[in-house]
């Protein structure tokens, strides 16, 4: 049975006795880590040859339509997935891997079980890797909800059900593009979608200490990642690089934000970052949507192949997803 999702953030959350074995013997079989000691134009080409494979035959007749939006520095790719049964609702989404790692291809299936499954229209982000890019990829973010925005009619897409997401850092990003929005006045966000986001560095919590190494992110990796990501003299406690710390440098802190639904999982060491995330944008009076997989590792939307347990929490966030954009 999947996980309940509760508007009460509970007092404290942990992990399973043990990690998802499906998960568990992937990872090992593949030697997939991210944030590993190896260069990371090397993690790079093995996340590509491990997670960028054909979808399952069940999604394989979800269309897919190739776009390209005006961004602040060029061009650059949206894929949009349209859902059998379109409900009017879209989510924008940026993906996660440190900002160092990922691509497209490698989320393929998971976009095609968010759109199938939420019967939402879901436009996936490419955007160029840090360290060779620095910072744009947050503006591309924005960017594609202003178009989307302008857009919106001839997209078949609902204004006020314009949804944002992403995970890991993709999170990150998605998080700062709600604090940005409410700071710029910009267009409206019906949800955000934090798939356990990079909220904050994760290094004095125990999930950071309890998971460090071994269950995919590498705690020692989020330094790696950071580094790549930080222009020269930018400080990492800005609320646009840490939007757990948003009430230290913003007047509004983290009040009147989108309503946001937070995924995070026991072998994870953004595990509790998350979770801070979640209770501050609770006590912040903002309506939240929680859940931890206690038996999950970060990256488990990706593992949908190899693990029933990931399948089976993916869709169930991608139902989640489609109910609170219904209506």
């Amino acid at each position: 049975m999947p996980d309940i999702v509760t508007s009460n953030i509970p007092e404290r959350i942990g992990r399973a006795n043990q990690v998802d074995p499906g998960i568990l013997n992937f990872l090992k079989a593949n030697n997939l880590r991210l944030g590993g000691k190896e260069p990371f134009t090397d993690e790079r080409r093995h996340h590509t040859e491990v997670l960028a494979v054909e979808p399952p035959q069940h999604l394989v007749h979800v269309r897919v339509e190739p776009l390209i939006v005006r961004g602040p520095v060029g061009d650059f790719n949206v894929r949009c997935y349209h859902p059998s049964d379109k409900k009017g609702a879209a989510f924008i989404y940026i993906h996660g891997g440190g900002w160092t790692v990922g691509s497209l291809p490698e989320f393929d299936t998971f976009f095609r079980i968010m759109a199938e499954e939420s019967g939402v229209q879901v436009y996936a982000i490419e955007y160029h890797l840090a360290p060779e890019h620095k910072v744009e990829q947050y503006f591309l973010f924005e960017a594609t909800l202003r178009w989307l925005h302008q857009n919106a009619s001839n997209r078949s897409v609902d204004p006020n059900r314009i949804s944002v997401g992403g995970d890991s850092a993709g999170g990150n990003m998605a998080a700062v593009t709600a604090l940005r929005m409410r700071e710029l006045k910009g267009p409206k966000i019906a949800l955000q979608v934090l798939i356990y986001p990079e909220a904050k560095v994760p290094f004095e919590t125990l999930a950071g200490a309890e998971n460090c190494t071994g269950l995919y992110l590498e705690t020692q990796g989020v330094l790696l990642f950071a580094w790549n990501v930080l222009p020269q003299g930018k400080n990492h406690t800005d609320y646009d690089i840490t939007p757990l710390l948003a009430d230290k440098t913003l007047p509004e802190g983290h009040r009147n934000l989108p309503k946001a639904f937070i995924i995070t999982n026991g072998f994870d060491p953004l595990r509790d970052t998350g979770f801070e995330y979640a209770k501050k944008l609770k006590a912040a009076g903002n309506e939240v949507l929680y859940v931890n997989h206690e038996d999950l590792t970060h990256g488990f939307i990706q593992f949908t192949k190899w693990s029933k347990r990931a399948m089976e929490e993916t869709v169930e966030l991608a139902r989640t997803v489609g109910k609170e954009l219904a209506n």
